[in-house]
């Protein structure tokens, strides 16, 4: 079940995995349903996802993320084709 971010305190639950957390290996792809707010790659990892926002990219394709490299947004249907990521649940 997503949430939104409203509160500072929101926030710092996601950031430390209080929601939850998927670990994604390559050729993973996050349970159907998820949405994610925070995706940190543990490899270097390449990333395609869907974006849930009402302004800016509908999605992600193709994205090469460093080593400890972190995205924030309003993500779901992640799929990893290089690398392992970690994803935090919203």
């Amino acid at each position: 079940m997503a949430s939104n971010l409203y509160y500072s305190s929101d926030f710092q639950k996601l950031s430390f995995g209080d929601n939850g957390l998927r670990i994604i290996a390559a050729s993973g792809t996050s349970a159907t349903g998820e949405t994610f707010g925070i995706i940190q790659a543990l490899e270097d990892s390449t990333i395609s996802c869907d974006i849930d926002s009402t302004g800016g990219d509908a999605s992600i394709t193709s994205l090469a993320l460093t080593k400890g490299g972190i995205i924030f947004g309003n993500f779901d249907d992640v799929s990893v084709a290089s690398g392992k990521v970690i994803c935090y649940l919203k």
